[in-house]
């Protein structure tokens, strides 16, 4: 599982509605993360995208439970697919820049996001500035929200911490590894007894 997986995994755990939430996705993977997951199998159609065939299958299962919320995780061009064929509420996450997604690359794209949303949903101040470029943010003020993601508490013995400086993550702009970059070079310089690793791709 991915980033997004895993996220949606701790949150669920720790909701309040963990009783009532259904998680779908599409894997091959035998191993479920959850009891409440339910697994979309994508078989292939020369005549419907995997986008359409996996929202077809959902809306076959949603059509049953008729939920009152439906999160959309960083498939911006699912929600105009749901949004047609449903009354819920449509919250949509974005936990990438919303540039390079399907569905969200245009400004005509994002307005149709805002205008079919009931809330829009992101992971840090940099993607939701990037998902308003060109728009009028005070129109949408209300409509977006930047929640940051967490870790669980884990306890830290400070009286055996490194001189280390770690970054984890995939190596792009998205990530802030450009940031990271810059800045390490001038602290390790500036700073000779730490050291700093790099765990990505």
């Amino acid at each position: 599982p991915g980033a997004v997986s895993l996220f949606v995994k701790d949150t669920s755990l720790v909701s309040k509605y963990k009783n009532i939430i259904k998680i779908f996705g599409s894997t091959t993977y035998k191993k479920k993360l959850l009891n409440n997951y339910v697994n979309i199998k994508l078989q292939k159609n020369l005549f419907q995208s995997n986008n359409m065939v996996f929202v077809n299958n959902f809306l076959k299962h949603e059509k049953k439970r008729n939920s009152e919320i439906i999160e959309i995780h960083n498939r911006p061009n699912y929600l105009k697919l749901i949004k047609n064929k449903t009354k819920s509420k449509i919250i949509l996450y974005f936990h990438n820049d919303p540039l390079s997604m399907l569905g969200s690359k245009t400004i005509f794209e994002r307005n149709q996001l805002l205008k079919n949303s009931d809330k829009i949903i992101f992971n840090s101040n940099w993607s939701k500035n990037r998902f308003l470029m060109g728009l009028n943010e005070n129109e949408y003020i209300d409509k977006v929200r930047t929640i940051y993601q967490s870790a669980p508490k884990t306890k830290v013995n400070f009286n055996k911490k490194e001189k280390l400086i770690s970054f984890i993550g995939k190596l792009n702009v998205a990530k802030g590894y450009d940031l990271f970059g810059k800045s390490i070079i001038r602290i390790l310089n500036k700073h000779n007894d730490w050291k700093a690793v790099v765990i990505g791709d």
